[in-house]
């Protein structure tokens, strides 16, 4: 059974986010969620994946944090954009068969580039365009200021087992 929140006591939070320029950025997964597609148009039951991404960047010479959320539907025809993505991440070779293992793409990392849209609203946001191979990945990004700083963006536990590109 779901939680039932009591919305007498509820706090909320800021939901302000940074938005970053369009660029090629390198990123962390920070979790993942499962759940089904609202669409109309989509069949019924079409499964969703959707991957929270941290993207460090500098702003007045501070280290701040911009979270992009790419979901990705289980569609035949969207099959595509996942192994785009388990491949940016390093997760399978190249040339080889992909298989997801939801678990062991947290606190991946790879380079994704980002485009700005506005939405119905005018609220602006960052949109994934393309994520990165590692072989085809850019040399220079417009985060490297800010990634070489990874430890103080997200640090790692002795426990896990996180590496970086």
């Amino acid at each position: 059974m779901a939680e039932q929140l009591n919305i007498n006591n509820l706090t909320l939070e800021d939901n302000h986010f940074e938005v970053v320029p369009d660029g090629d950025y390198h990123f962390t997964v920070d979790s993942h969620d499962v759940g089904y597609s609202t669409n109309e148009n989509d069949p019924a039951n079409t499964q969703v994946i959707s991957y929270t991404l941290k993207i460090p960047f500098m702003k007045d010479g501070e280290l701040n944090t911009a979270t992009v959320k790419k979901d990705f539907k289980i569609l035949k025809k969207w099959l595509w954009t996942i192994r785009q993505f388990v491949e940016s991440v390093g997760a399978v070779p190249e040339d080889g068969k992909a298989s997801l293992d939801l678990e062991k793409i947290d606190g991946k990392s790879g380079i994704v580039a980002l485009t700005t849209r506005t939405s119905k609203s005018g609220n602006e946001y960052n949109s994934v365009q393309n994520f990165y191979p590692p072989s085809k990945a850019p040399a220079v990004t417009a985060n490297d200021d800010a990634w070489n700083k990874k430890d103080d963006f997200l640090p790692v536990h002795d426990d896990e087992d996180v590496s970086f590109i």
